[in-house]
């Protein structure tokens, strides 16, 4: 068995992603799209990669997790689950924002501002402001919701945009000076990113107190005026 062996799991956009590493890099990526509910895919899924290269949970050495904003229910059972296996593990856990990820897909981008666009539903789309300089990921605006049509008020050029939420805003957006969208293989968050050291992350902490990022309010917490975390 490799030393290290980290699980990365985005279940934040439209299909489950599973990603597994080792010493060497990335061993697989599976991408995953069923009618079942995320709780009853992910344990399975879960398992399945693990066992397929001779693994369980107890020889991981690592797990990340995207964070969102995305879909509030597949952020919370990816999350859930890992923060579970953490617990009983002690496995480290890392959670990263979703729009980080993808942004930092695209971070050989030297000089470009880029902006990750995730379909929020609701005819909305959830995105974040970034810019590379000198090989640095920045990020300049925080991970917010807005309707399509507000989306060139927020960018800077020259701007990639991209993700399952360009599409949505495309014809806001084709007509900009400076502004390229781009889809197909930057629409989704990729195993290789969510392994990679490299990758910019939240500040230290617990991994108990690791939260979802909504981008915006839950109807459950609109509907009954509470906070959900």
């Amino acid at each position: 068995m490799a030393n290290r062996l980290v699980l990365a799991i985005d279940n934040s956009i439209d299909h489950l992603l599973l990603a597994l590493a080792g010493d060497r890099g990335l061993i697989e990526e599976r991408r995953i799209s069923e009618a079942r509910s995320p709780s009853q895919i992910l344990p399975e899924a879960a398992g399945a990669i693990l066992l397929s290269h001779g693994n369980t949970v107890r020889d991981l050495t690592g797990l990340v997790v995207t964070l969102g904003p995305g879909s509030f229910t597949g952020i919370r059972v990816a999350l859930s689950f890992c923060k579970g296996i953490h617990a009983a593990t002690g496995v480290p856990l890392t959670g990263v924002p979703t729009l980080d990820a993808l942004a930092f897909a695209l971070k050989a981008r030297e000089g470009s501002y880029l902006c990750p666009i995730v379909d929020a539903k609701k005819s909305e789309v959830f995105l974040s402001l970034y810019h590379v300089s000198r090989g640095t990921l920045t990020r300049l605006s925080a991970y917010t919701a807005m309707k399509p049509g507000d989306v060139p008020g927020v960018l800077r050029t020259p701007c990639i945009c991209f993700g399952t939420g360009s599409r949505l805003c495309e014809e806001h957006l084709s007509e900009l000076d400076g502004v390229t969208v781009i889809h197909d293989d930057f629409d989704h968050v990729r195993g290789d990113v969510l392994i990679d050291g490299r990758l910019p992350l939240p500040g230290p902490g617990r991994p108990a107190d690791l939260r979802p990022v909504y981008g915006r309010r839950s109807e459950a917490e609109i509907k009954f005026n509470v906070a959900i975390d």
